[in-house]
């Protein structure tokens, strides 16, 4: 038998032996009992190191009483419904925030039920919460900033500020006191969203990969009552957020091959649109911050699309268009 399937087995056995309360054993007596059930002669330390491994993976509470018998401290303990850790809750909720991706899709629902049923430690073994990579979303090839982000969610989530050493492109780095907000995902790169305690006193977004540290400050959290996380990127397409824009009436036309897509795949949850009677454009209405982010998005569709409003937004295609063909000159 392969050595891994033969250990899983042990504890299986061993698990059952424990929760036994009208037949308790000593140490010695479960080594001899496995062995028959196993076919086998396991050793005195293979016996201990099970116990401890349970102890460890699965926070078994293994007692004994005055005759050496061994057994589960609570009786309603098992490892195939192992009580869930302050941490690993902690971790599911961050997990079922993740999956608010599926907000539109009855699956979410399916998800939060199998989500409290883990919880509650309810008919969900350990062994089927492993089994987590049916779903696999698109990883990024870099990890510069990943490991900030649980700092910044514990933060988040304990309503703590935090300190962050901050390092721009060319200049020095800048110690900044942060009430943090939101963790954000954009195209595979990380940002925090959170109030400058210091200096501007706003609302500003900072990029994972030019932290250079991150640790819990002595100042207070700081509350933005108006501050609404489902809203603040109402208008925005990426990252960018300014207080002093105001959110421009963009239109956009479309044609093959896109317009499948873009109806599909809206370019923004408010987005609007309306398909020609031949089916040949479609007319695309969006109210966003005009930024780089949304022209290197209009870009992207080469001369499948065209702008027709807001004229400084085609001024600039146009320009970035002009600019393109100098380069093939």
């Amino acid at each position: 038998m392969p050595v891994v399937k033969s250990a899983k087995l042990r504890e299986r056995y061993l698990d059952q032996i424990l929760r036994n309360r009208n037949r308790m054993l000593t140490a010695d007596e479960i080594r001899m009992e496995l062995n028959r059930r196993l076919g086998t002669d396991i050793s005195r330390s293979t016996l201990y190191s099970d116990l401890s491994y349970m102890k460890e993976e699965y926070g078994a509470i293994i007692a004994k009483n005055h005759r050496n018998q061994l057994f589960y401290e609570d009786p309603e303990f098992s490892i195939e419904k192992a009580p869930l850790t302050e941490e690993d809750k902690k971790l599911l909720d961050m997990a079922a925030s993740i999956f608010k991706i599926f907000s539109s899709s009855p699956m979410l629902s399916k998800f939060e039920k199998t989500i409290n049923k883990i919880i509650t430690g309810s008919s969900i073994t350990k062994s089927e919460r492993t089994k987590m990579d049916c779903i696999q979303p698109e990883n990024t090839h870099s990890d510069i900033g990943v490991k900030y982000i649980e700092p910044i969610l514990n933060a988040i989530l304990e309503n703590q500020a935090i300190e962050i050493e901050y390092k721009k492109v060319g200049q020095d780095p800048d110690v900044k006191v942060i009430s943090p907000y939101i963790l954000k995902e954009i195209s595979g790169h990380w940002y925090l969203i959170g109030f400058d305690n210091n200096k501007s006193n706003l609302i500003k977004n900072y990029a994972l990969d030019k932290i250079l540290s991150v640790k819990v400050s002595k100042q207070p959290y700081h509350y933005e009552h108006n501050f609404d996380a489902g809203q603040f990127f109402k208008y925005s397409f990426g990252i960018y957020h300014n207080y002093n824009d105001k959110p421009q009436k963009i239109k956009l036309e479309f044609k093959e091959p896109y317009i499948n897509q873009l109806i599909n795949y809206p370019l923004s949850p408010y987005q609007t649109h309306t398909l020609s009677k031949d089916g040949k454009k479609l007319t695309v209405n969006l109210e966003l911050y005009e930024s780089y982010e949304i022209v290197s998005e209009i870009l992207k569709y080469g001369a499948s699309v065209k702008v027709i409003s807001p004229a400084s937004l085609v001024k600039k295609i146009k320009e970035i268009a002009e600019e393109i063909i100098k380069g093939y000159k």
